[in-house]
């Protein structure tokens, strides 16, 4: 990432900025003035400030990660550097940025839920978003098959729809956050990051289906591994079962709306038939199971597949 360094000393900003070098990071700005960071901050990805009891309004960075530090923090780098630089490098992962204009601030998600349906898919995902209660540490990412000049109206109606969520569409540079929905673009290819950064190809989705659920499970089930998982709503076509078989290799959890429940079957039928389903069941049902996982109310009554 690109950093900047803010506080009032310099050899605590050098010890600092050390570390970020051998992390890997790339530090442009190193001061110990305030209003000097908040302007240079829409070139950054990370804003390290040692405290100093200055309030700066967050809402001015709202795409630049947070990272808050006590001034005894670096004092650990004098007892056990290598140490001390894991933990920076701990915290840096929980770093926070400000999402959306309400103020409220959100870190990298520790696990991703990719949503994918097709025909009928946009009124069970409303639904769904409807109920369903965003997790610390939970993002979800939507393929949603459409041309590009439904997109937006899609957004809006999610916006809508999912109160309690962030929606953003994805683009280069964005992070798939906690508490955030991005939806993927029908235009161009997308691939996600190890460090759940989203990068938009130039390239075209190949194939039949724009976006490409199989496709997009295959880069989250790479990058999350087990901390990914797939819920196919409504459908046609068999988009999503090869991208199933990928989150289910890495260890993520599959969930399908029940067929019998959906406008159209074909995507959770191809789903079941490619293998292993953790779960199926109703839109309601599939929202109560995802509260229970994150530790909100237990579900009611279920469809078990087995």
């Amino acid at each position: 990432m690109k950093v900047g360094v803010v506080g009032a000393d310099a050899a605590t900003r050098a010890v600092l900025s050390r570390a970020l070098v051998e992390l890997g990071h790339v530090v442009l700005l190193d001061t110990a003035l305030e209003p000097a960071a908040v302007a240079e901050s829409d070139r950054l990805d990370l804003l390290v400030w040692v405290e100093t009891g200055i309030k700066v309004d967050r809402r001015q960075r709202s795409n630049c990660f947070e990272l808050e530090l006590e001034p005894a923090f670096t004092d650990g780098a004098k007892a056990d550097y290598a140490v001390w630089k894991q933990d920076l490098r701990q915290r840096i992962e929980s770093a926070r940025r400000v999402v959306g204009d309400s103020g409220h601030q959100a870190a990298r998600a520790e696990q991703v839920w990719l949503l994918a349906a097709s025909t009928g898919g946009p009124e069970a995902v409303d639904r769904f978003l409807a109920a369903a209660i965003p997790a610390p540490g939970v993002a979800l990412l939507y393929v949603q098959h459409l041309t590009s000049p439904h997109l937006s109206p899609l957004l809006r109606r999610l916006a809508a729809h999912a109160s309690r969520w962030h929606v953003e569409i994805a683009i280069t540079g964005n992070y798939l956050l906690e508490g955030t929905l991005s939806l993927v673009s029908p235009d161009h290819k997308l691939r996600i990051g190890r460090d759940g950064r989203v990068r938009v190809l130039s390239a075209p989705w190949p194939g039949p289906y724009r976006p490409s659920a199989d496709q997009v499970a295959e880069s989250l089930a790479l990058a999350y591994r087990e901390s990914a998982g797939m819920i196919v709503f409504s459908g046609m076509g068999e988009d999503g079962a090869l991208g199933s078989e990928h989150i289910r290799e890495h260890g993520g959890e599959i969930w399908v709306q029940h067929p019998d429940r959906c406008i159209a079957s074909a995507m959770p039928e191809a789903v079941l038939a490619a293998g292993e389903v953790d779960y199926s069941g109703d839109v309601a049902a599939l929202a109560r199971r995802f509260n229970y996982r994150y530790g909100t109310p237990a579900p009611g009554p279920r469809t078990e597949v087995s």
